[in-house]
């Protein structure tokens, strides 16, 4: 098996740290946000220069019990020194530190700002002698926010140094024994937010990178509420968020490869890894538990972006370089025991397999969305980058036909590098359906620089483009939809109802939720943007609606705050959407993740399918 070292922190390979051999002392200052100083289970690493191999170096680190502690070269080995500052959670501290390596002398002055109108400043300092002269002078990368000597892989568990915190203006200083005072580094990490790198602005050059993407275009220890956008702020966003569960790249060793055939039709392929315990490639019918067991075994695999971090804060990233446990075809979602996501999706293949035949489609993904055909789209695309979005309003425009056989789509504002086409960033802001929302100031992206949050917030919501906008979500059991009369009374949707005109409820049954209708739903909303030519095909309230056990979204929601379950409002329900464009082209979209479910019920045998056939071959033949 291979583990990997989670946990972000930045490198700087080349920093000069020979050059204190020449020196009489040197000065290390930062900022610097604990959020997790105690119970981490590991050593948190401030920062570290130490070469194990020369006992050479320094570094400092919280340990288990949240106590700092400096650990230098002395002549006869390294030795530890236990400081009394006290870091407090989400208290911001100014620490310098100063080692006199004749003397043998360590100083820290430490500074605690604030955090509340009740509180004071607090000024610190102590001084340790070590008794015998400083080797810091070091050969070895210097680390902020993790220890210098960790591996990336290995083959058995590997604990992780990183800090859990924020660290703002990292600087190194020397002074001679003359007097005489350099800059060895300073590091402005308020440069450079969009990318990977940290910039030294000492006149040194002594760059550096991040590994396994901590969080940037985060407040820092003097942001206020004057500006809460990074990209016009002159201060403010000077730090940068280290967690120690951050995992960007697994770094696993390559054990095969494989060249694709170019003469392979488009479609779905899946390597099939069979090592029992690690991948469980088949697993055990028992689904529910099986990918929560392995991540409890194997926290290395990092994430999601639905988790929080261990110290309690969101994640903003996910990464394709790591272990997706969910992106498998057996995966069965543990809320209802059901496919989702890609393994739900995968009944759309099998339908299409069947009604175009496995070559006369190809798949698409979101890395590379074509502008020509008749797209049908996922059970769930809910992460679309603002590209992606133009890219389906220029289809529209240009006349393209267009199927949203989902629900929740189009939801959170995601941003997407081109360069690094493995991370996708999402900030989940003040409203939306959510497992923990982003601090205010923390909510404009790193990577592009926009506003986070709901496309809703933004003023694209789903509904512009393809008639619904998730409105609900619900664990029970799902819902059929009921045929609307206008529907029924429009000649030229007739191609819609062709082999099931005399139905009035469809997909009242379901592979998952037991009904067409079910997870999280959408509906039509002309004040939202729903085309005025927009008409309801069906919808859930016709046939019965939605239980209690559906509640209504938040940003669905005013004062007062009432009827939000689904026998009580009118908003909670999904509607069949049908409109046509100015340029001949038309949308239809059916406003339910679990839609899927229902087209594969009874081998595809059923008015769902039928619909969904009726009008994919319609859309198919004007298009051509």
């Amino acid at each position: 098996p291979q583990f990997s070292r989670i946990g972000s922190f930045a490198r700087i390979p080349s920093w000069g740290g020979i050059l204190l051999e020449r020196a009489d002392s040197v000065s290390i200052s930062f900022w610097c946000q604990p959020t997790l100083p105690r119970g981490a289970k590991h050593n948190q690493f401030l920062f570290s220069s130490t070469d194990n191999s020369q006992l050479t170096g320094f570094e400092c680190f919280l340990n288990q019990a949240g106590v700092l502690r400096l650990r230098t070269g002395v002549p006869n080995g390294m030795q530890e020194v236990i400081l009394s500052v006290n870091l407090l959670r989400y208290q911001w501290y100014h620490l310098v530190f100063s080692m006199r390596s004749s003397s043998g002398t360590l100083t820290l002055k430490s500074k605690a700002k604030a955090r509340d109108i009740g509180e004071p400043e607090e000024l610190l300092e102590e001084t340790h002698s070590l008794e015998q002269p400083l080797r810091i002078a070091s050969h070895v990368p210097l680390t902020i926010g993790s220890d210098s000597h960790g591996c990336r892989t290995s083959t058995k568990p590997i604990d992780s140094g990183s800090f859990n915190g924020k660290i703002e203006r990292f600087r190194i200083e020397t002074r001679s024994s003359a007097g005489h005072i350099d800059t060895l580094l300073d590091l402005d990490f308020s440069l450079d937010i969009p990318t990977d790198k940290v910039r030294d602005v000492s006149g040194n050059e002594h760059h550096g990178e991040l590994i396994n993407g901590p969080s940037r275009a985060v407040t820092g220890h003097d942001w206020h509420a004057s500006q809460t956008d990074w990209t016009h702020a002159s201060y403010g966003y000077g730090a940068i968020y280290f967690h120690d569960d951050d995992l960007d790249d697994a770094q696993w060793e390559t054990t095969f490869e494989l060249d694709v055939p170019k003469d392979l039709h488009s479609g779905y392929y899946d390597i099939l890894i069979d090592d029992r315990v690690e991948v469980h490639f088949p697993g055990d019918p028992d689904k529910k538990d099986k990918y929560f067991q392995t991540l409890m075994k194997r926290p290395d695999l990092g994430i999601s972006l639905y988790d929080s971090h261990n110290d309690g804060s969101g994640t903003i990233f996910s990464s394709l370089k790591r272990p997706v446990l969910n992106m498998r075809p057996d995966y069965s979602m543990w809320l209802f025991d059901g496919p989702r996501e890609l393994s739900a999706d995968l009944w759309f293949v099998e339908f299409l397999d069947r009604e175009l035949g496995p070559e006369g489609y190809d798949v698409i993904t979101d890395h590379d969305i074509s502008e020509q055909g008749a797209p049908l789209l996922k059970s769930h695309p809910e992460y679309p980058t603002y590209r992606m979005l133009d890219a389906y309003a220029a289809f529209l425009a240009n006349g393209g036909h267009f199927m949203y056989l989902g629900g929740n789509g189009y939801y959170w504002v995601t941003s997407h590098d081109p360069g690094r086409p493995h991370r996708i960033e999402v900030r989940r802001a003040e409203a939306g359906c959510r497992t923990f929302g982003l601090p205010p100031g923390n909510w404009h992206h790193s990577l592009s620089g926009e506003l986070g949050g709901l496309w809703r917030s933004r003023g694209r919501p789903p509904n512009k483009l393809f008639g619904v906008g998730s409105c609900a979500m619900g664990v029970g059991k799902g819902a059929g939809y009921g045929i609307t009369d206008e529907a029924r009374s429009k000649r030229h949707l007739s191609f819609i109802f062709r082999g099931i005109e005399s139905d009035t409820t469809i997909g009242d049954f379901g592979l998952v939720q037991g009904a067409a209708s079910g997870d999280e739903i959408d509906r039509m909303d002309y004040g939202l943007g729903t085309p005025k030519n927009a008409v309801m095909i069906a919808t859930t309230k016709l046939a019965g609606g939605h239980s209690d056990e559906y509640m209504l979204f938040n940003e669905e929601t005013l004062y007062p705050m009432v009827n939000l379950h689904g026998t009580a409002s009118d908003k909670i329900r999904s509607d069949i959407v049908y409109f046509e464009t100015p340029s001949e082209g038309a949308v239809f979209s059916v406003g339910s993740i679990n839609w899927v479910g229902a087209l594969a019920w009874k081998s595809f045998d059923n008015n769902i399918a039928r619909i969904s056939s009726n009008v994919l071959h319609e859309f198919v033949r004007r298009s051509k």
